[in-house]
């Protein structure tokens, strides 16, 4: 571990998905690092169980920069995450942003804030918009920060498990049109990894991404996992419309005109991160 080392580190979101793979990673580091976990919700069943393990639990709220100051002073370094789908675009611009402003004004020594692949690109997607507009107020800032940018989680296909099992994995990709993802895991990795190693890490971005799948490729992964065959099923712009809306038509047609752009062999290369495979995920998590 190196000297600059954060001792504290404050996790935004510990009881949800990134935030929850961080503190996991953190927890696994072997380093003496005493984690904390931003809830709105102390007295939760999710928090009460980060705390058996060992999880300060701090009762904040990002809208709210008077409750947040004190707990930001109290640790080194801060991992920030929001969520559009609960704040909406300009909530979640304040939320991060709040979160950043913070951090700046009480000196943290590391910020890695989770973004999104494809963020500073002018996706005109707005959950991607809304995270960049974040990222430049924490370069405006000149926090000593790191970036990440996960692409399409593996775990969204969580949501389709039924439907796969019995045979059919839709998505609105086009012919030949190949996905990048991720494993939540190899995220919360990668930033345990970046407060471990700052000096490495601070003043950059990643794009992460761990297997790169075309919809047939996914389907035929899918059916050698579950021993069973697995049909793709190519969703037309209006079907994803009428079934998620049209924040999620928008996002999926970038991905067949333009698509996430992670260097999956350079993240493998540099980082001492076991980036995971769709299949590995698959068979980690009990499908089949």
């Amino acid at each position: 571990m190196a000297e600059s080392t954060p001792s504290s580190i404050l996790v935004v979101g510990a009881t949800g998905t990134q935030g929850g793979a961080v503190v996991d990673n953190l927890l696994t580091t072997g380093e003496d690092v005493d984690v904390h976990g931003l809830t709105r919700h102390p007295q939760s069943d999710a928090a009460q169980q980060l705390a058996d393990r060992g999880v300060t639990i701090d009762e904040g709220d990002l809208t709210d920069k008077d409750t947040l100051r004190p707990i930001v002073e109290a640790v080194d370094a801060v991992f920030g995450v929001t969520n559009y789908y609960e704040a909406g675009y300009d909530g979640e611009v304040e939320e991060g942003v709040n979160l950043a402003e913070v951090a700046a004004d009480v000196g943290v020594d590391h910020f890695v804030f989770s973004s999104v692949g494809g963020a500073e690109r002018d996706t005109g997607i707005p959950h991607f918009d809304s995270k960049y507009e974040i990222e430049e107020r924490i370069q405006e800032l000149g926090l000593p920060a790191t970036i990440v940018r996960p692409v399409f989680f593996m775990q969204n296909f969580e949501g389709q498990r039924d439907s796969i099992e019995n045979g059919t994995l839709a998505l609105a990709l086009n012919d030949s049109v190949s996905l990048q993802m991720i494993d939540v895991d190899n995220l919360g990795a990668f930033v345990a990894r970046a407060f471990m190693y700052p000096e490495q890490y601070q003043g950059e971005a990643f794009e992460l991404a761990s297997d790169e799948q075309t919809l047939e490729s996914a389907a035929e992964t899918f059916s050698e996992v579950l021993g069973r065959d697995v049909e793709a099923h190519h969703l037309s712009r209006e079907d994803v419309r009428e079934q998620m809306g049209e924040e999620s038509a928008t996002m999926f047609e970038w991905f067949n005109e333009h698509g996430y752009e992670a260097d999956i062999d350079a993240l493998r290369s540099n980082h001492d991160v076991d980036f995971t495979t769709l299949e590995a995920y698959l068979r980690k998590h009990d499908w089949g």
